[in-house]
């Protein structure tokens, strides 16, 4: 297949390794439907169609992976909605975005810098492995003005206690203490999480492929018997029970009058101050990379 012209993303082959970037970084990478279309796209052409290509990078352009899905879009205005036509099968994104990385036969390696957080930070639990700069941030915020976090492969990789405290707080950690815990692979200095990731890339492409892609079936097969699938599905349907109930959720019906009536911006900047005193640890100055 020939690589077509994208608009949203920047997908290069040199084989053994494809590359597909995120390319919003005016938006931090924020993933709307028309990047998780031509995501999907890529990953289709280099998982299931060119075999020169052994291994798969995911990565943003500019200072960040990804700040998540794109809820300034005016196709996703109305989070209710949004929600809705993906509980239908109408929708790209939540299990069906998760199934084209979970699925796909070769290994991905998340790159990840900067913020990698709400979607985002689903993105880079979704790939098989993840590599990060020191300066990264991973969490889940968008759970104080929603519902339940989407990735319900959170309990599996971070375990129950660590999964429950940062989706009972909607607290980042940093890149360290996300190594702890299992959430990434290795952390690297930023000027060397290029050159990390395609040393890792290169040592994946040299197994033969066959045994990586059985062994990536092997390992998805073990979550399913424990039910990541139906978490997943359940995950999604509570975040819409959440957004569709804002009479008995005050927080959830005052971000999404604020969304109304004065725009997305004024209920992020509302739900902010509300964690003005938590937050104020990764609101300090940081070096730019």
């Amino acid at each position: 297949m020939a690589i077509r012209a994208y608009h949203n993303i920047i997908y290069q082959k040199n084989p053994p390794i494809a590359y597909i970037t995120f390319n919003r970084p005016e938006k931090v990478n924020a993933l709307s439907e028309d990047l998780q279309a031509e995501v999907g796209e890529a990953l289709d052409d280099a998982g299931w169609h060119d075999d020169e290509i052994r291994v798969i990078v995911i990565k943003g352009a500019g200072h960040n992976f990804s700040a998540g899905f794109d809820l300034s879009s005016s196709d996703n205005a109305d989070a209710v909605q949004w929600r809705s036509r993906f509980l239908k099968g109408k929708g790209f994104s939540a299990t069906g975005w998760w199934d084209v990385f979970w699925g796909n036969p070769k290994p991905l390696i998340a790159q990840v810098q900067g913020y990698c957080i709400a979607g985002g930070c689903a993105t880079a639990c979704f790939c098989d492995l993840c590599l990060c700069s020191e300066d990264a941030l991973f969490g889940a915020p968008e759970i104080r003005f929603s519902g339940p976090y989407l990735p319900a492969i959170w309990p599996w990789i971070l375990g129950m206690r660590k999964a429950r405290e940062l989706l009972y707080t909607g607290n980042l950690i940093d890149a360290q203490e996300a190594w702890r815990l299992g959430l990434v692979n290795k952390v690297v200095p930023q000027d060397k999480l290029e050159e990390e990731v395609n040393k890792l890339a290169q040592t994946i492409a040299k197994v033969p492929a066959g045994s990586n892609e059985y062994s990536k079936k092997l390992v998805n097969m073990t979550y399913e018997l424990m039910n990541i699938r139906l978490a997943m599905e359940r995950s999604i349907e509570l975040e819409a029970a959440c957004l569709s109930s804002p009479d008995s959720l005050p927080e959830v019906g005052e971000f999404q009058r604020l969304t109304r009536e004065k725009g997305l911006k004024a209920a992020l900047d509302w739900n902010s101050d509300r964690f003005a005193r938590e937050d104020a640890w990764f609101k300090k100055p940081r070096k730019k990379v």
